[in-house]
């Protein structure tokens, strides 16, 4: 079972990246799961292996709404996100205006929640 114990926020910009990494904080991550939240716009997600060199990576799209989940041994893969996709279909009819100023601060913008277990 997981007990959430952490989140991180990560805040995206449209050129925005981050860099290939592992997640090797928590003292058990091969047994916790990472959920991961996906808002805004999509982003290219790059998984690969334990080394850098060990095998090309394998991209996911991640759209608004979408959960990923790290298990197991995922969760020492190097991972990325190289790429965030700006929505190209930002519309200017909107029903209210606060529902305008939301949209107009969020269509170039993407956030990602992720919750972890850090500690047994």
């Amino acid at each position: 079972m997981m007990k959430a114990e952490a989140a991180i926020i990560n805040y995206y910009h449209h050129n925005s990246t981050l860099c290939a990494h592992t997640d090797h904080s928590e003292y058990d991550a091969l047994t916790k799961p990472l959920i991961s939240f996906s808002f805004g716009n999509a982003a290219v997600f790059l998984i690969g292996g334990h080394t850098k060199s060990e095998c090309s990576p394998s991209s996911v799209l991640l759209r608004s709404g979408d959960i990923l989940l790290m298990t197991g041994k995922s969760r020492l893969c190097y991972h990325a996100i190289p790429r965030i996709l700006v929505d190209s279909n930002f519309q200017e009819n909107f029903s209210n205006k606060f529902e305008s100023i939301s949209w107009s601060y969020i269509h170039d913008k993407r956030i990602n929640i992720n919750v972890r277990q850090v500690y047994d």
